[in-house]
């Protein structure tokens, strides 16, 4: 909610209570912000659009600055703007120029009203990233097709983007574990990794392996194996800190991005990991401490020369993890 003491004297919103925030409750209906130095034609758009239904929602404000400050409350949404190009303190096109400038702006359909029938100013506005023009004095039937279009195109365009959020999340989480996959894991160390060559801090990284996880899946199943690996990932992120990425690798391989940790530090984390998984119980097992996971540990050194030579390294610890037995933490320092 907008608080109006900001800015009573000089706006008023019509309706305090929204009543939907997805095109999917209410398709039809939206909020808009009316820009404009004449309380008489705020009232006449006012007029105008609650007549066709379409528009719920009215805030005004007397120039650009009051209605940027709509913005401030994160709690407040707009979906069109209408704003008058001529106006103190703030006209429209430096409102445009700031709005535009925003990124979380820069989706909202801007209609420009204007008197003008100076053409510069018009394509003046538009470059500015206005989304249509309406001169005064309005034609209603045109004035609401065209901001019920634009309404339209505001819904849509939440839609899409409401579906490619979730479209990039599946494209990052393993649908086992839902767990970072590896795609994910590369894009966060391809980071971390330069992150540490520009500043000097340390990056280290742990790659474990749950240790015969395959008589795990012949003698039990592979719904039992799967929960297994599950539990795992689970087990993993709980000894870890929130700012560690914790991924599955790929089979029973999972893999941990620790920032600004050295080789010590890593290793005791990575112990925690291993002494954790040993004393588990997994749910469908005969017995508790029957799974084992072996730990390979490395951290980002000045000679090594690409992301793929920091996960050989790691490779390489817990290679010989396994060869020495298996249930243990190996560390690896470039040679």
């Amino acid at each position: 909610m907008v608080d109006c003491s900001i800015w009573a004297k000089f706006a008023t919103i019509y309706d305090t209570t929204p009543h939907f925030h997805s095109v999917e409750d209410r398709p039809d209906m939206g909020t808009i912000l009316i820009i404009d130095d004449s309380t008489k034609v705020r009232e006449e758009l006012i007029r105008i659009l609650t007549a066709d239904g379409d528009f719920e929602i009215f805030l005004q404000a007397p120039d650009g600055a009051v209605g940027l400050k709509v913005f401030s409350d994160p709690g407040q949404i707009v979906d069109v703007v209408c704003c008058d190009l001529n106006m103190p303190q703030m006209d429209g096109y430096q409102f445009l120029r700031m709005a535009r400038a925003n990124p979380e702006l820069t989706n909202i359909p801007i209609v420009v009203l204007t008197s003008e029938s100076d053409e510069s100013g018009v394509v003046k506005a538009f470059e500015l990233g206005a989304n249509d023009v309406i001169s005064k004095p309005f034609i209603p039937s045109i004035l609401r097709a065209r901001l019920k279009n634009m309404l339209h195109i505001k819904h849509m365009q939440d839609l899409l983007r409401a579906q490619r959020d979730i479209m990039e999340e599946i494209a990052t989480l393993d649908s086992l574990t839902n767990l970072a996959n590896r795609r994910a894991f590369r894009l966060s160390l391809e980071n971390e990794f330069n992150r540490s060559l520009r500043y000097g801090d340390p990056v280290s990284l742990l790659l474990a392996d749950l240790d015969h996880f395959k008589k795990i899946n012949d003698t039990y199943g592979h719904p039992c194996g799967d929960a297994v690996l599950k539990e795992t990932g689970r087990i993993i992120l709980n000894a870890m800190r929130k700012v560690d990425l914790v991924a599955r690798f790929g089979g029973e391989e999972f893999v941990v991005i620790m920032p600004s940790t050295g080789l010590d530090g890593a290793c005791l984390a990575a112990e925690r990991i291993r002494a954790a998984v040993e004393n588990h119980h997994f749910e469908g097992l005969p017995e508790a401490g029957n799974i084992t996971v072996s730990i390979g540990v490395t951290t980002l050194f000045e000679d090594v020369e690409d992301m793929d030579g920091l996960i050989k390294m790691a490779d390489d610890a817990l290679y010989r993890a396994k060869a020495n037995g298996r249930n243990r933490v190996e560390k690896q320092r470039y040679a």
